[in-house]
């Protein structure tokens, strides 16, 4: 039976998560809307997340996704759509989690509140916590 399923339909080519962070940090210096999109990257490489976390960039918007990453899709996603993404307007932050069941489910915050929402769907969706680095 096929399920409704929004995942990831693609190989899943992760970029790493330092030239995310760099692009991100290039993107909120002249945008200052995008920086929301820096901070949730910092936080992910601040806590060593890196090492339970694959991501990838889609135009503007962060693709994550749990490791191992499988090889062939669906892959259960969660992805946190840029302010130019025209899903969500600037001072707010939509985060999609796209399951491989179509259970999906989503959340639109203020850009203030995207780095603890962002974690809190991570450890729903992927059962990963942010332990920060000593």
């Amino acid at each position: 039976m096929r399920t409704n399923s929004r995942a990831w339909q693609d190989h899943f080519t992760e970029r790493p998560w330092s030239q995310i962070a760099l692009a991100f940090h290039e993107m909120a210096a002249g945008h200052p809307e995008f920086r929301h999109m820096a901070e949730i990257v910092d936080s992910v490489r601040v806590c060593g997340a890196e090492r339970q976390l694959a991501a990838l960039t889609s135009m503007h918007d962060l693709v994550v996704a749990a490791r191992p990453v499988p090889e062939a899709p669906p892959i259960a996603v969660l992805v946190v759509r840029s302010p130019s993404s025209g899903h969500v307007g600037s001072g707010h932050v939509l985060i999609e989690h796209r399951s491989t069941t179509g259970h999906d489910d989503h959340l639109v915050r203020p850009s203030v509140e995207a780095v603890p929402v962002f974690w809190r769907l991570v450890a729903q969706k992927f059962g990963i916590e942010p332990v920060p680095v000593a």
